[in-house]
């Protein structure tokens, strides 16, 4: 028989048994719809987290926090302190396009009756440009200017009223701050008075009073008002500008965080908080920060996350997945239940098919084809289903999300991509041929001589 031959009588038969046809059908649709929307649901929250990492430069970014251990260094030519030395060797690695130094101090701020303490960076200009934020007010600071501050969108809730704990109605930009830098870190123990004998110590003269400065804020990061954001809490400087206005609130002694003599005096060379290094790519940013980890380097990378992310959404979609292929085998034994059937309702036809010389390929090829039907139609309607769900799901969380947080966030938590489209209508066609395997064997060993006898 011809293919056209056997596919029309194929779908004749279906159509002569429709309802039971149609409640198979509907057993593969619920299948193929709970396996498409479980999968997307996953592929969704891979894309979610992932999605960004190409435009990401905090992704791209390796962060250098200590140099190897002495001992690691030994014979290596490696560096042993965050200096200008080890700087020019981060310069050299292989896939490192740019290395930031940042130098981070403490500081104390007074808005108006407000006062907080707050870490200002001291990173080149071409650190913060590369951020690629846009300012909600103000702008980039101009290159040997005078310290101003480059502030995150929700600095300003640093301030708090002491009478009713909610954070100060301040303007940043307007009212100005008056910052002092302290000599020794404000968060370190201080020792009461006493010579630890229960006596009194001799009378010393107070400490001078710190030196303040009217610092501006040059601009603040634009952050959709109240919405969180990687740069929200950050408060930046130019690095010179801040090395010039610490030198000048500590003349003649060490900076704060630099190597001194015993009297307090500076000693020569430079030592920075970390290095910021700039990848080309996350691959190269993730071989980058390996190597460094290698080496014996302190480094921290946003990538690391992100690579365990990605393996905690392949896992969840795997559940998912599974969870769904569960309905889909139920709906498998319907259509072998189904084939199985027509086989018994059917057994006089194929007596006589076989007594007028049909090939058992054919017959075998008849029932596989109907099987196979059943699983195509079933996938392809409950991939049509499932886009509807998807988009119903999507819609609903968009609507939530955009009550809750202002809008502006990426709520599409269910992605069906053309891979599961396809791959869900052929899957639910191969277990549709597969669950007819067994009927249409049995339609094959039938006897014709018993099979025209039977009523």
């Amino acid at each position: 028989m011809r293919w056209s031959d056997l596919i029309g009588a194929s779908l004749s038969s279906l159509r002569q048994r429709f309802f039971r046809t149609l409640l198979t059908v509907l057993g593969v649709v619920i299948g193929t719809t709970s396996v498409i929307v479980m999968v997307s649901i996953g592929v969704g929250l891979s894309s979610s987290m992932t999605g960004s990492m190409e435009t990401n430069l905090s992704l791209r970014q390796v962060t250098v926090t200590a140099p190897p251990p002495k001992e690691a260094s030994t014979g290596a030519s490696l560096p042993t302190a965050m200096d200008e030395k080890m700087l020019t060797a981060l310069e050299t690695l292989p896939g490192v396009e740019v290395v930031w130094p940042v130098y981070r101090v403490q500081m104390e701020i007074r808005v108006g009756a407000y006062t907080t303490w707050l870490e200002v960076e001291g990173v080149p200009l071409d650190a913060i440009e590369a951020l690629n934020v846009p300012f909600e007010s103000g702008a980039m600071p101009e290159k040997g200017a005078p310290l101003s501050l480059v502030l995150g969108n929700m600095v300003s809730q640093n301030f708090y009223d002491p009478m009713t704990g909610e954070p100060a109605d301040i303007d940043l930009m307007s009212q100005p701050m008056f910052v002092t830098f302290p000599e020794n870190d404000p968060y370190d123990q201080v020792p009461m008075p006493g010579n630890g004998d229960g006596g009194e110590e001799e009378p010393t003269a107070p400490p001078k009073p710190p030196k303040k400065f009217i610092v501006p804020a040059a601009g603040i990061l634009s952050g959709q008002g109240q919405e969180w954001g990687p740069y929200s809490y950050m408060v930046a400087a130019d690095q010179t500008s801040l090395v010039d206005a610490l030198e000048k609130a500590f003349p003649g002694k060490a900076l704060p965080s630099q190597p001194a003599t015993a009297a307090g005096k500076p000693k020569r060379g430079f030592i920075y908080s970390e290095f910021r290094l700039l990848a080309a790519d996350t691959q190269a940013a993730e071989l980058l920060y390996t190597g460094l980890q290698e080496q014996g380097y302190e480094a921290h990378s946003d990538i690391e996350w992100i690579r365990e992310a990605q393996n905690t959404a392949v896992l969840v979609q795997a559940v998912l997945g599974g969870i769904g292929f569960v309905s889909l085998f139920v709906a498998a034994i319907g259509i072998a239940n189904t084939m199985m059937m027509s086989v018994y309702e059917r057994t006089k036809e194929i007596g006589v098919m076989k007594v007028l010389g049909a090939a058992l390929s054919d017959i075998r090829k008849l029932f596989l084809i109907e099987s196979a039907a059943i699983g195509f139609f079933g996938g392809l309607l409950g991939l049509l289903l499932s886009l509807a769900i998807s988009a119903l799901i999507n819609a609903v969380v968009a609507a939530s999300s955009g009550a809750e947080m202002g809008g502006g966030l990426d709520s599409t938590i269910s992605v069906i991509p053309v891979w599961l489209m396809l791959g869900a209508v052929v899957f639910a066609t191969s277990i549709g041929t597969l669950a007819g395997l067994l009927p249409a064997h049995r339609a094959m060993r039938l006897s014709p001589l018993e099979a025209i006898r039977a009523q």
